[in-house]
């Protein structure tokens, strides 16, 4: 959390604390997960990010699979298809979260929107995070993004 190491309950708290203080929160999620179902898995995860969406009243911007096809790559698809840091970038968004996007992707854009935006960035990870994000959380899995749903639910009645 903003290049310090923090327990994940903190972590926890400033991504929901983050979530329900934003005024234009957008969650940026792949393709293959939300839209279509030939991923194991993906009906359920689907769920799962659209009741964070509702919960934090966020938009989810879709991208397409950006994982390279090695060993002949299609630079064109592969490497920046959808410019999301171009997109999250000008439509004034205030905080995105990324779940779901491959990392090299993820790293990339998280890269340009820390250094060409005041936007908060925060990355749920299935692996080890992201450092450029402000707030990242790894080993995020579906029963963390439902425990951080919960979270905001929570935090939502509280107010």
């Amino acid at each position: 959390m903003d290049d310090n190491m923090v327990e994940e309950k903190a972590a926890l708290q400033e991504i929901v604390k983050a979530l329900l203080n934003a005024k234009k929160p957008v969650i940026f999620t792949p393709g293959r997960i939300l839209l279509w179902t030939y991923e194991e898995g993906a009906p359920e995860k689907a769920r799962v990010i659209r009741k964070l969406a509702a919960a934090i009243g966020a938009e989810i911007l879709p991208i397409m699979d950006v994982r390279p096809n090695y060993p002949q790559t299609r630079t064109a698809t592969e490497i920046n298809p959808y410019h999301g840091d171009l997109v999250i970038g000008h439509n004034k968004y205030d905080v995105v979260v990324f779940i779901g996007v491959e990392c090299a992707y993820a790293d990339v854009a998280l890269k340009i929107i820390k250094d060409g935006t005041d936007i908060r960035t925060i990355a749920l990870c299935a692996h080890k995070g992201h450092v450029d994000a402000k707030i990242t959380l790894c080993k995020s899995g579906l029963d963390k993004l439902e425990a951080l749903t919960a979270l905001v639910k929570e935090a939502k009645n509280n107010k």
